[in-house]
């Protein structure tokens, strides 16, 4: 992983970069979805996942890893903050579809 300044990373593989991720909070690249003030806001714009993780602690939603496979990417809706917080494009687990057991 490379992270630069203003809430971005990049995924690097064999000296190749195969993907990135956007994230924090009302400031940087996700700014833009600020508005969003509920996880059914959130499905409007996103449209409908392929999968869903919930994501939990002591009985607690966190959140929800949203998993958009035809685009490869990975939307994370914070629970407790009700917004997004990072979105995963390309080579991340889980963006390329169900995981295979061997």
């Amino acid at each position: 992983m490379l992270h630069i300044a203003g809430n971005i990373s990049y995924k690097i593989a064999g000296g190749t970069v195969v993907g990135f991720a956007l994230y924090g909070a009302e400031r940087g690249p996700l700014a833009y979805f600020s508005s969003l003030r509920s996880y059914e806001e959130f499905l409007t714009e996103f449209g409908t996942p392929d999968s869903v993780e919930r994501n939990e602690a002591y009985g607690d939603l966190l959140g929800l890893h949203n998993y958009y496979w035809g685009s490869k990417k990975q939307a994370y809706w914070d629970s407790w903050d009700e917004r997004l917080s990072s979105v995963n494009l390309g080579g991340y687990d889980g963006n390329h579809g169900p995981r295979q057991t061997p």
